[in-house]
């Protein structure tokens, strides 16, 4: 009977042994380290290695920097390889941040790179914005400032900002969030007489989303006769997969 208990206490070891030893991809669920803080986030940027973060559900200022050179990067799906702008991702880190703006991740020690909740949206609509900065450059010249609204979007306020980073990054101007009355309350655009001098103001709107298609609306403004509208605009994609290529329903200038 001893040796009985003895050989079913030691196989339960092996057992466990063998399951913590798994490599986490093919566990069945995520499995944080002992005593490490982790982050769900959306990754806005990977720049050779270095991420741009957004938190899930967080705050609008909940946006963050760290660099996946140095840890180890686990993948949920096995045939995934790298990590994608849109992916959602598990940040396991000591919990210090560093209260720079983006804020930075201490002591990064994993990333878990999920297979569901793959979304570009942001990047979508960046890519709609630059376009219509090209379509009518006029609009945009001179300009030291822009104004930016997504809030009629899906796009989480952590999301949103870190859109507004990225696109000053890319233009080298101020980006302020905000709508059209916030930033004339805030004294930028001069709404008697429908004119912002030094800034120009971007937004989108979405009218209907599901998970496979996306109908949605933007304007490039400078001016009550200075404005460049795209309506109707609809996209689709796979689940989990990036948007396809939009296509615009009506353009109307004025």
């Amino acid at each position: 009977m001893k040796k009985y208990l003895c050989l079913l206490t030691l196989c339960l070891l092996l057992t466990a042994c063998n399951q913590q030893d798994l490599p986490l991809e093919e566990t069945a669920e995520f499995i944080a380290p002992p005593g490490a803080a982790t982050m769900t986030c959306r990754v806005m940027e990977e720049e050779d290695g270095t991420l741009l973060l957004a938190q899930v559900d967080g705050r609008a200022w909940d946006v963050f920097t760290t660099s996946s050179r140095e840890v180890e990067v686990k993948f949920e799906d096995p045939a995934r390889t790298s990590i994608e702008e849109g992916d959602l991702v598990e940040i396991i880190f000591s919990g210090d941040i560093l209260e720079t703006y983006p804020a930075q991740l201490g002591d990064l020690q994993e990333i878990w790179v999920w297979a569901d909740g793959f979304d570009d949206t942001a990047m979508l609509y960046l890519e709609v914005f630059e376009d219509m900065v090209e379509e009518d450059a006029a609009l945009a010249h001179d300009a030291d400032m822009i104004g930016l609204d997504l809030s009629e979007t899906a796009l989480s306020p952590a999301e949103q900002s870190a859109a507004a980073l990225l696109l000053e990054w890319e233009t080298g101007l101020t980006v302020l969030e905000g709508t059209m009355e916030e930033l004339a309350d805030q004294g930028y655009i001069d709404m008697e007489n429908l004119y912002w001098e030094d800034g120009y103001f971007l937004s989108a709107t979405e009218t209907e989303r599901t998970d496979t298609g996306l109908t949605f609306s933007a304007q490039l403004w400078r001016s009550g006769l200075g404005a460049l509208f795209y309506s109707d605009c609809n996209t689709g994609r796979e689940v989990n997969g990036p948007w396809e290529e939009y296509i615009i329903g009506a353009v109307a200038v004025s």
